[in-house]
């Protein structure tokens, strides 16, 4: 994947990408999604994980309680349980209580509602979004393109979420995940022919990359269809060993390996900067384009990727990170913006409340939490304080 449109750096939708760190909006929602992208993201990120009852549905983890109102369901109190989970990524296991997808049907999970991670339950924009299902969240990203006058249609960026995990259990996804992608139109089969064909999707359709922290998930992938992988990397020691063989020297044998099954690189902005530069080179002079996760309101942060020839990042709350405009500002005054003086991918006048209007209530509550969420945040988040400084968390 080449630089945006005009040059510019790419941006995904973290989560959707106006949700997840110290927002009103719950992540992956349709509000997170029609936010983000009205917002300036090229890419919309969900993660994808099952059900017990195989479905795959949208959200960044298997704990239900963390961003539903399900401890608030009487009928699933005694199916709180404590769980150890082997993320597959090579980070260890996490011991967690709540309440697990893999012991929910869909029908039950469709019976919840989200929540913001911020504001115990009473968020503005709590109790009325839906899980959706890998296949609905395409489908209204697909509608969303229809919706908002962007530069090109916006692209899906889904990520195999635990998908070691899952497989543990009897639950793999990526069967059915490719599944899903083929009927989204982003790819097709040949009769009689096994590999899902990029060239024979739907044209009309936004970019769809393929990503995850589980090299198996991405070798799997890589027998079942030509689509893009990208092989996430963990930040911390975990990530560096990944890359090297001391924690500090870039090993070119091991980024050449993760070529082998990934087209992209995707690295954490927590890397130490050098590490991160030397790691971006590596894995370019390997053939693979680099990706970051993740920047906000750092405009030094987002020049430094630029100058790497660093692809697409992840952000989050783009509209609303107090250093947002400060960043398209400087981008456009050095010269990496292109010339149209919107946020990136966006357009200037586009109406938010415009997109979720068919959502009823929304548009109405949107403008009650703008101020809401601006109050809580002066309090919680000083200005000029960075989401990198507030803690690093995995994609």
């Amino acid at each position: 994947m080449a630089l945006a449109v005009n040059g510019r750096l790419e941006f995904a939708g973290h989560r959707g990408g106006m949700s997840g760190h110290h927002t009103f909006v719950p992540e992956h929602s349709k509000a997170a999604y029609a936010l983000g992208a009205s917002n300036g993201v090229n890419l919309i990120e969900p993660d994808v994980i099952s059900t017990k009852d195989g479905i795959l549905f949208v959200m960044h983890g298997n704990e239900l309680g963390r961003t539903s109102d399900i401890s608030e369901k009487p009928e699933f109190a005694d199916r709180k349980t404590t769980k150890v989970i082997d993320d597959g990524d090579g980070s260890g296991k996490s011991t967690i209580t709540g309440w697990f997808s893999e012991d929910f049907t869909w029908e039950e999970i469709s019976t919840l509602r989200l929540r913001s991670t911020l504001y115990d339950g009473k968020g503005p924009l709590d109790n009325i979004f839906s899980f959706l299902k890998f296949e609905e969240m395409m489908a209204y990203v697909s509608e969303l393109s229809g919706m908002i006058d962007a530069p090109a249609p916006f692209g899906v960026y889904p990520e195999t979420k635990l998908s070691n995990y899952f497989s543990s259990i009897g639950l793999p996804l990526e069967d059915k995940f490719m599944d899903a992608i083929a009927n989204a139109g982003y790819c097709g089969y040949e009769k009689g022919g096994t590999i899902c064909k990029a060239a024979l999707g739907d044209a009309s359709l936004g970019p769809i990359l393929l990503q995850s922290f589980c090299p198996e998930s991405l070798q799997t992938l890589r027998t079942m269809t030509d689509l893009p992988t990208v092989c996430l990397i963990n930040g911390g020691s975990t990530g560096e060993d990944k890359l090297s063989t001391d924690g500090k020297t870039i090993d070119p044998d091991k980024v050449s390996a993760i070529a082998t099954y990934s087209d992209m690189l995707s690295l954490p902005t927590s890397f130490e900067k050098d590490f991160f530069a030397d790691a971006a080179k590596a894995g370019q002079d390997a053939g693979m384009t680099i990706h970051a996760w993740y920047v906000d309101d750092d405009p030094d942060l987002y020049a430094f990727l630029t100058d790497l020839n660093v692809a697409a990042t992840f952000t989050n709350n783009m509209a609303y990170s107090s250093g947002a405009a400060d960043m398209i500002d400087y981008l456009e005054d050095s010269g990496r913006l292109g010339s149209s003086g919107t946020a990136p991918g966006g357009d200037e006048g586009s109406d938010v409340t415009s997109v979720v209007l068919p959502l009823a209530v929304f548009a109405v509550v949107a403008m009650l939490a703008g101020t809401f969420f601006r109050q809580r945040r002066r309090s919680k988040n000083p200005p000029g304080q960075s989401f990198t400084e507030l803690g690093d968390e995995d994609v």
